[in-house]
């Protein structure tokens, strides 16, 4: 997450000019704030929420909050208050989930939720904070969304190259990375060397990494 934080930011401020570069991150005021709506928090009137809306909503937002924390982070400098501010930005979503066009991207409709959020918080804490001057929060919004898209497609052509393992394969991979379990003691369980299966496990890394690539390859081809 951090790492994605990271490159938001960087990739972000990076497209900036120089000019623009330079007050990237600015002192905040009362000019540099749209004041926010008023946050819905009328629990009861989301619990009318369809069950079928309320699930499908359930599943991209609890899917997505990773990013979304990795997003107000960045915004947010690394502020402590992030995880804070990503629970007042949940309950926004919510109280808003009926008006969601599921036809649409859930990542841009929630980080302008996020973004307010974190305008709302700078200005209550203190006029003399730093945060992100607009054109930088623009461009950290643009590389945040596509680092999001390419990181789901990755994620998808590699469940799919999972799939093409052999049982072997499958078994080790299982064992280490969803089981947790230790490559001294899968080595004892198959009673071979640590080594061997740490190279085994390095192989499958490997041939994993170069499916990916060659999946995502095909999808780019006209």
């Amino acid at each position: 997450m951090q790492a994605f934080s990271r490159e938001c930011a960087v990739r972000g401020i990076g497209e900036l000019s120089t000019l623009d570069r330079k007050s990237a991150i600015v002192k905040s005021d009362e000019s540099n704030f749209n004041k926010p709506e008023p946050a819905d928090r009328d629990l009861a009137s989301a619990a009318m929420v369809s069950a079928d809306v309320a699930a499908r909503f359930v599943e991209l937002l609890t899917a997505h909050q990773r990013k979304l924390h990795a997003y107000i982070s960045t915004l947010m400098l690394g502020d402590t208050a992030a995880a804070d501010v990503l629970q007042e930005t949940n309950i926004d979503l919510w109280s808003k989930a009926e008006e969601f066009d599921f036809e649409r991207p859930f990542l841009p409709w929630a980080f302008a939720f996020a973004r307010q959020r974190v305008m709302a918080f700078r200005k209550s804490q203190s006029r003399s904070r730093l945060l992100f001057s607009d054109a930088a929060m623009a461009r950290i919004d643009e590389e945040c969304i596509r680092l999001a898209g390419e990181a789901d497609s990755r994620l998808v052509a590699l469940q799919n190259c999972l799939k093409k393992l052999n049982e072997r394969q499958s078994y080790l991979i299982g064992e280490r990375y969803n089981a947790k379990t230790s490559v001294k003691l899968l080595a004892a369980r198959l009673g071979e060397t640590a080594h061997n299966v740490a190279s085994q496990l390095h192989r499958i890394r490997m041939a994993l990494a170069r499916c990916v690539d060659a999946t995502l390859a095909a999808e780019e081809r006209p």
